[in-house]
C-alpha cells in the first residue's frame, strides 16, 4: 500500500476528523466554529485539520488575523 493511501486512511480513522469532513462538505467553517460545533478546543481542531490537509481531504486559508 502506498504511503499516500496510508495517510488518507489514517486521516479518516478518527471520529472527529470524519465529523469535520462531513461539516466542511456542507460549507466552509472557521476553526472556532468547528470547535463550538464539535465541543472541542480550537487547537484540537487545528491539529485535526492539519492531518486532513496533509491527506489532501481539505484545503484551508487564512482570513484576516486568523
Amino acid at each position: 500500500m502506498s504511503a499516500e493511501l496510508v495517510t488518507f486512511f489514517k486521516a479518516l480513522a478518527d471520529a472527529n476528523r470524519l465529523k469535520i469532513v462531513g461539516l466542511l462538505a456542507e460549507k466552509p467553517y472557521s476553526v472556532e466554529e468547528l470547535a463550538v460545533l464539535l465541543q472541542l478546543k480550537p487547537p484540537t481542531i487545528s491539529h485535526h485539520l492539519a492531518r486532513l490537509v496533509e491527506a489532501g481531504l481539505v484545503k484551508s486559508h487564512t482570513e484576516s488575523y486568523y
